[in-house]
């Protein structure tokens, strides 16, 4: 068929044609997300292990090598890199391009599992789904309202027991960093006096303060026809209950947490301070999740943020703003 003659014979059908080329052009255009630097990365999992009071040298040793050896050899790696700091270690994994990332997070954490063993004090490996290097895509800042007679540093705990969790589950979010703040804190204060004087030393109070504060599950008891499950109930509740650790038990007396320190609610040290236009804030970074759309993103989070101001954040005297 000769499409200019068909053109000339029929010029209403070729005027229906292109007006429907053009509305489903408009309509495919409208809908499609854009922005302006596509990702074109490979799929990339970050591990952290936090080990409080370790140098890098000990966590390199104790901690890196053995995560090391385990991950190398998980299908599709093609980049593995890691960093030590003091209290720190992070490792990163880069996958080939296309590699499915939930089963590469699988796989990350059953490799994990085979690492022998971990030294006292260190925390539970985080895998996360973006890389320690990745850049956050868009930085929020937590501040108080006019008026209000608390310091915002005093307000971490609070954001990351009620309001990171409305921020993570926005869809694209892949982690948050928080800068700034202090964590809420309980405080023994001991007397060097009195702890010679019973011949305890800092590290023993510590690691019985820690023992104890666990409830512990001691089965069954039948009674006639009744069972009834055993329990001690030994996690504090509040400050005071620490007062009631035994720390020495002999034959003429116990040594109670209460006879040799005191106990008090306060907050972590302040080692980082941020400010925005001379005042202090609380600084937080939204890192993506790999293919989300930025421009979408960044829509939903400032949803999300115009409802905490509107409803638990103004509770508190707080608000959140788009930096």
């Amino acid at each position: 068929m000769d499409i200019i003659s068909f053109s000339i014979k029929k010029p209403v059908s070729v005027i229906v044609g292109v007006i429907l080329v053009v509305l489903f052009g408009y309509i495919g255009l409208k809908s499609l997300p854009y922005q302006l630097t596509p990702d074109v990365t490979a799929p990339e999992i970050t591990v952290s292990t936090i080990w409080p009071g370790a140098t890098p040298y000990e966590i390199e040793k104790e901690i890196i090598e053995e995560q090391e050896e385990v991950l190398k050899g998980i299908r599709g790696l093609t980049l593995l890199e890691s960093h030590c700091y003091n209290g720190l270690g992070t490792v990163s994994l880069t996958f080939k391009i296309g590699t499915n990332l939930d089963t590469a997070l699988l796989r990350v954490s059953n490799k994990l599992n085979q690492v022998p063993e971990y030294p006292e004090n260190v925390e539970k490996p985080i895998i996360e789904a973006s890389g320690a290097s990745s850049s956050p895509v868009i930085w929020l800042t937590l501040k108080t309202q006019a008026g209000s007679k608390k310091n915002i540093n005093t307000y971490k705990t609070y954001f990351e027991d009620e309001i990171r969790q409305y921020i993570e589950r926005v869809e694209g979010v892949s982690d948050l960093l928080v800068f700034g703040g202090r964590d809420t804190e309980i405080h023994v204060n001991a007397d060097p006096v009195k702890l010679a004087a019973y011949h305890l030393t800092i590290g023993e109070v510590g690691l019985k303060i820690r023992e104890e504060n666990q409830n512990t599950s001691a089965g069954f008891i039948d009674v006639s026809k009744k069972s009834f499950r055993v329990r001690t109930v030994g996690q504090y509740r509040r400050p005071d209950d620490i007062y009631r650790v035994v720390l020495k038990d002999s034959r003429d007396r116990r040594v109670f947490v209460r006879d040799i320190a005191r106990v008090t609610e306060g907050y972590s040290t302040l080692h980082e301070s941020v400010m925005q236009n001379a005042a202090t804030c609380i600084a937080i970074g939204v890192k993506k999740e790999p293919g989300a759309n930025v421009l979408t993103l960044t829509k939903e989070v400032k949803k999300t943020v115009d409802e905490l101001n509107r409803t638990k954040l103004k509770e508190k005297g707080l608000y959140l703003v788009v930096t």
